[in-house]
């Protein structure tokens, strides 16, 4: 692969991730800095935890869609790429590390599940759809939003390996994105286990 072609494609899906959205949301809703209450995370989860599911859903759409623009854009800058499943899959890990890791907030962004769905989204639509059906089944049954992250953080690659039709770059995505994602996600599993994660009927009542 042209590495030219893959580090544009990291760094534009990294600037599109960099917007913040959650940040934006709860300025100018809440009159708040989201990273200052609750668990912290500059993400929709935390923004339907503090400010209702509203605002959560404006804001997860959000994060979707940023990561979903950046992957089909750069099909357009490099049309005639021999490797176009590694150029997005490239592109959309900048997505999720720019969400993660925004330059311009002291790098103290979200947890990535909205942009990761972005780009199942823009690489595959039906897949998708039925990572959001089965993210949703997760988490009412477990109460938890953070538990069907981590369960798709963690299947995704599991599945590449398995099925064998994907190439070293997307599967090293692919665990990039794991080891980041179970990082970020430790504070709500010690949450849990600490009785102090809000449950999805909790914020709902609210």
């Amino acid at each position: 692969m042209n590495n030219i072609h893959a580090f544009s494609a990291l760094l534009i899906g990294y600037l599109f991730g960099c917007f913040q959205t959650a940040y934006f949301i709860s300025l100018k809703y809440g009159k708040k800095d989201i990273r200052k209450i609750g668990s912290g995370n500059a993400g929709a989860s935390n923004v339907t935890s503090e400010m209702g599911w509203k605002y959560g859903i404006l804001t997860g759409v959000s994060d979707v869609i940023k990561a979903y623009i950046p992957i089909k854009l750069i099909l357009l800058i490099f049309p005639n790429t021999l490797y176009p499943l590694e150029l997005m899959a490239i592109t959309g890990m900048g997505a999720v590390l720019g969400h993660i890791y925004p330059f311009f907030m002291g790098f103290r962004g979200g947890k990535g599940i909205a942009c990761y769905i972005g780009i199942l989204l823009a690489i595959d639509w039906p897949i998708g759809l039925v990572t959001i059906i089965i993210l949703s089944v997760i988490t009412i049954i477990t109460d938890y939003v953070a538990v069907g992250s981590i369960i798709l953080y963690l299947s995704i690659p599991v599945l590449m390996y398995f099925t064998g039709d994907y190439s070293n770059i997307i599967i090293g995505c692919a665990l990039i994105l794991l080891g980041v994602g179970l990082i970020k996600h430790w504070i709500n599993v010690k949450r849990i286990i600490n009785g102090k994660e809000k449950g999805l009927s909790s914020v709902l009542h609210k």
